[in-house]
């Protein structure tokens, strides 16, 4: 670990990390001109030859941080709507395609670059990205055109919950800022060619015919797969396709990453190196070795390019290139420097990778690759047996030799993936290291060159090039025949509760002092010191869990279906969800009330009550039944039900009131009324009511506003004491957040 912050590079990545999290959490309102921090960065950068040598390295650090603090201030943000504009009021928008339209049924949705916007009494010109939904589509729109349509525009919103998917950012991160929403495909007005740039027109050009002849070639099931590893356009890819890929553990393939560039970055470095090698002069006169390496960014650019739609592409495209760069300089033995430069480059342009999934997946996959091949490898290698033999034999030496490196390789990437596969996904494959083992190689060194090649060869020969796609296509129905085979045992995968991130860190703290563990005593007391922290966690949240006395309602942010979740004093669960799980539209189970359930730890609910079942027979409620195995799912209630001395009742109108401790909580359509009991039976008026709706409510009576507080949480503990907190900690009166007795 000294040898590794050793490296320059390593520190000065921590560092800007330290400020990227500083400026994103504390500074982030902040406006400040855009010459301010960076030449304050240039002034320091000049002070350092003044500085001491000694000195240097901390003042260095500081400077980086810096950085890291300039790049998140300058982070791309979500504009508002122009001011004036009613969020109800139907606008025409001007722009030109730059997405190919991501087609269901009678509906495409696409990315805009709007230029112009028509409001009542003015022409406003734009350059805003925004998200388009045509219904009654006609299928006549290409990308690189310019049209125009009629609109309501809105801005992304989430539903603010514990554990909810942070959609504002994801398309912050994406670029775009609001969302178009065209309700017949008749109204949208072919304008001509639209402005794309003079790259993106290249790109396009580029793209185009290889889109259609994907398309044209490929059978439907192949075609999108086919698309998404090529040219990075997953918009066709659909559930169904997916879900095998996804159960297998190997979903990663779906989106153009550091492993396909450096699969592609391997394969074109080894054939290059070969090619150069045949010339005796060649091998005398150079480097071979970066001579090949130089010849290989050609094709990682041309690669990340084709599919650079994808953010993820770009990134990936730059820390291939890192690497590369450190062959070409004669600095490739220094793999830890080349990581540190690929991700400050990246954080430096985008800081906001930083928070993403892919970001965190691909870099943390490649230290640990890093870090525990060797490791594993010299194990492999203690195992064998007559090793000079394996030596002398030059076809199974070879085999086995990458046989081993491959399984080395996948572990150490499983291992140290396994705890934000979780974070992110809530989702712990036990057979993705098989089916990691058998598929990845088949898409990375079989389907994806030879779709490259296909795609190089097209221009001048398309019937040469179909041979190659039509081999390609066999791989890709081999590694999809594998994805199912994986896929389709019973045990392939299983939902998992969310980590926090220091279980996180206490993960890789115990990984980390087990690795180390007979090289110092100093790692034995880490490792004991992090296990005792395990234990501590572990039994804090099994008391929570089922030994806790409070009475714990919380009231999600649903939008129009009406979800909330009981915690009963003890171990018991319930969740109401009313028009929660009807077909079409967004996914509410799997998006956010799952992922709500997981990061509160609870893998079980013993109680599902659907006060309107009808229209909910779907597959998103078999969803939740299957991912929480509810002991009773519920569609009416008895005159009356108690669990852990909690009084349940049914109405006639469809609400539910839940009577504990001297409190009542009355769930109705689209609110939740919360009053006190003077005695049995009778009820005083309504104190608090948790809503999204914008009625009348009596003076005397409080209101929160989920659109503005995010979720909702009233706990009642064993004093019959009430408190209210909410998701965002804001909008939440000062009066709410005291202990209000009984």
């Amino acid at each position: 670990m000294t040898s590794l912050f050793s490296r320059p590079l390593v520190p000065a990545v921590c560092s800007t990390i330290a400020g990227i999290l500083m400026g994103h959490w504390f500074l982030r309102g902040i406006s400040l001109p855009v010459f301010v921090i960076p030449s304050f960065i240039l002034v320091c950068l000049g002070i350092t030859f003044l500085i001491p040598p000694k000195a240097r390295t901390a003042w260095l650090v500081a400077v980086f941080a810096l950085v890291g603090i300039n790049s998140s201030m300058n982070s791309p943000t979500l504009t508002r709507l122009p001011d004036g504009l009613d969020k109800a009021e139907r606008i025409t928008v001007e722009g030109s395609i730059y997405s190919p339209p991501r087609l269901g049924l009678n509906t495409a949705r696409f990315y805009l670059h709007a230029e112009k916007i028509f409001l009542p009494h003015e022409v406003r010109s734009v350059t805003i990205n925004i998200q388009v939904t045509i219904y009654k589509y006609r299928g006549d729109l290409n990308v690189g055109q310019r049209i125009r349509f009629p609109a309501k525009l809105r801005e992304f919103r989430n539903f603010n919950n514990p554990g909810g998917f942070d959609y504002r950012f994801f398309m912050q991160a994406r670029g775009l800022s609001f969302a178009a929403t065209v309700s017949d495909g008749r109204y949208v007005v072919p304008m001509g060619e639209g402005k794309l740039g003079l790259v993106g027109r290249v790109l396009e050009k580029i793209r185009g015919p290889l889109r259609n002849y994907l398309h044209e070639r490929l059978a439907h099931n192949v075609s999108p797969i086919y698309s998404a590893l090529i040219l990075g356009e997953r918009q066709n890819v659909t559930p169904e396709l997916r879900e095998p890929f996804d159960r297998a553990g190997i979903g990663h393939i779906m989106a153009v990453s550091g492993l396909h560039l450096g699969l592609v970055a391997w394969l074109f470095y080894m054939a290059f190196r070969w090619l150069l090698s045949l010339s005796y002069r060649l091998t005398l006169l150079t480097d071979i070795r970066k001579l090949a390496a130089l010849l290989t960014t050609i094709p990682v650019i041309t690669y990340g390019l084709i599919a650079g739609g994808q953010v993820s592409a770009q990134r990936a495209m730059i820390m291939v290139l890192a690497f590369l760069f450190s062959v070409i300089i004669g600095k490739e033995k220094d793999v830890w420097s080349s990581l540190a430069l690929a991700a400050l480059i990246i954080l430096t342009l985008m800081a906001d990778s930083l928070f993403t999934a892919s970001f965190q997946l691909s870099f943390i996959a490649v230290a640990g690759i890093l870090w525990l091949t060797p490791i594993f490898l010299s194990k492999i290698k203690g195992l064998g047996g007559d090793t000079e033999f394996l030596a002398k034999n030059r076809i199974l030496h070879p085999v086995l030799m990458y046989l081993a490196g491959l399984l080395a390789v996948t572990v150490a990437a499983a291992i140290v993936t396994t705890p934000l596969i979780a974070y992110h996904f809530n989702r712990f494959c036990p057979v993705a290291l098989p089916a990691n083992l058998t598929v990845v190689p088949i898409v990375g060194l079989w389907v994806i060159p030879l779709g490259l090649v296909s795609c190089i060869v097209f221009p001048f020969s398309p019937a040469i090039a179909g041979l190659f796609l039509t081999a390609g296509a066999a791989g890709l129905d081999g590694a999809a025949f594998m994805a199912r085979f994986w896929a389709d045992i019973p045990w392939s995968t299983a939902w998992v509760i969310r980590p926090t991130w220091v279980e996180m860190a206490l993960f890789y703290g115990l990984l980390f002092a087990g690795v180390n563990l007979l090289k110092a005593r100093a790692y034995r007391i880490i490792l004991i010191v992090v296990l005792i922290l395990v234990c501590a966690d572990v039994g804090y949240w099994v008391y929570q869990a089922r030994f806790s006395k409070d009475l714990r309602v919380t009231v999600l942010d649903a939008g129009r279906a009406d979800v909330a979740l009981i915690q009963f004093p003890g171990h018991e669960r319930m969740v109401i969800a009313r028009n929660a799980f009807g077909s079409g539209g967004f996914d509410l189970g799997r998006r956010t009330v799952a992922p709500c359930l997981w990061h509160k730890k609870i893998g079980r609910i013993d109680y599902l009550l659907l006060p309107n079942p009808y229209g909910q027979q779907t597959d998103r409620l078999q969803f939740m039944i299957k991912a929480f195995h509810p002991r009773e799912v519920l569609t009416t209630l008895p005159l009356e039900m108690m669990i852990a001395g909690t009084r349940i009742r049914g109405a006639q109108d469809g609400s539910i009131t839940v009577t504990s401790r001297g409190w009542s909580f009355c769930f109705r359509k689209q609110e939740v009324q919360i009053g006190k009991r003077a005695s049995e039976g009778v009820r005083k008026a309504v104190d608090y009511v948790i809503t999204r709706g914008k009625g009348a409510c009596p003076d005397h009576v409080r209101v929160l506003n989920l659109s503005r507080t995010g979720s909702v949480t009233i706990t009642v503990d064993s004093k019959a004491r009430l408190a209210l907190s909410s998701y965002l900690k804001k909008d939440l009166p000062e009066d709410f957040r005291l202990t209000i007795d009984n």
